[in-house]
């Protein structure tokens, strides 16, 4: 009676075990960043000399393959100061050579919650750069990619593999060079109608609160990374013009308060300041808002190398 519960127990759910296997395999399949910054991690860990962190503006503004100095790009989606410690404490003791660290500061980075440590994307460090954010033990399902985020993987699934949406071509710095999906080129860069965009994804709700908290952390990563010798960047990138007027001025000024305060207690930090430059970036160096398209990347990305440059 036993057996044969146990075979129909294993009847029932090995179609599951097998489902869910496809589809973990299917959602590796996809073209990811993650799985190129693995390769460069594991092949040229020695020859690293700069490492950027910060979120999908800085991940948009900075491709690697165009900066003479050896970096390596690990800003992504959503990723706040918190993870970027967790990441460069996680990373950096395979980087012999590291010399200098970009960060990024952007307008509303200090009033914008942390990640956490159940952050959906600590499987996709954990997986592909071995670091543990989650702040405890892991277990085997900590590292499965879809059960992180099933809704955001299934569209990923469906984009890849059923419509063809989803193409990127990633360069050996996982950096999509040809990324054509910009809301500004859908628009065919037409200014009257980008202009006259009233929604676009920005924060203008003021918390102190969370502010304290973040500021506080930053201040603590920037003591680390002075402690460990290591040069350190300041970045804002270039926004738009509409997500400039549209900024909650007490935010930006806080923010910017924040850093006054770093160059008064670290003289040494160099700063890359680009949030509202409208004289060198045009309209088709955005690829909407708040974020640069290829072409506005390369412009940046030449700037950065300029400054690193400097610091050798």
């Amino acid at each position: 009676m036993q057996k044969k519960f146990f075979i129909s127990i294993l009847l029932f759910f090995l179609p599951v075990i097998m489902g869910y296997t496809l589809v973990e395999w299917l959602t590796r399949g996809i073209p990811s960043t993650y799985a190129i910054n693995q390769k460069v991690l594991e092949t040229k860990p020695n020859s690293l000399e700069t490492i950027v962190l910060g979120s999908s503006q800085l991940m948009n503004a900075v491709n690697a393959e165009w900066i003479s100095v050896p970096t390596i790009n690990l800003a992504s989606g959503n990723q706040h100061h918190d993870t970027d410690f967790k990441l460069l404490q996680g990373v950096s003791p395979q980087l012999k050579q590291l010399k200098t660290v970009v960060l990024e500061v952007s307008y509303s980075h200090f009033e914008l919650p942390h990640n956490g440590p159940e952050f959906w994307k600590n499987a996709v460090y954990l997986e592909y750069y071995n670091v543990n954010c989650y702040e405890r033990f892991t277990y085997f399902k900590d590292r499965l990619l879809y059960l992180s985020n099933p809704s955001v993987f299934s569209r990923e699934l469906v984009d890849h593999y059923v419509n063809g949406k989803y193409a990127p071509q990633f360069n050996e710095a996982a950096f999509n060079a040809a990324d054509m999906y910009g809301q500004f080129e859908r628009e065919n860069y037409d200014l009257k109608t980008i202009n006259a965009m009233k929604t676009f994804k920005i924060n203008t709700t003021e918390n102190s609160q969370i502010f304290k908290t973040n500021a506080s952390l930053y201040f603590k990563l920037l003591k680390y990374i002075e402690k460990q010798g290591w040069n350190v960047v300041i970045c804002t990138t270039p926004t738009y013009t509409t997500y400039l007027h549209a900024q909650n001025p007490n935010i930006l000024k806080r923010r910017d308060s924040i850093l006054e305060v770093t160059k008064i207690k670290y003289p040494n930090a160099r700063f890359l300041l680009k949030e509202s430059d409208t004289l060198n970036y045009q309209i088709k160096d955005f690829w909407n808002q708040s974020h640069l398209s290829p072409s506005g990347a390369k412009k940046f990305s030449q700037s950065l190398d300029s400054l690193l440059h400097t610091m050798r």
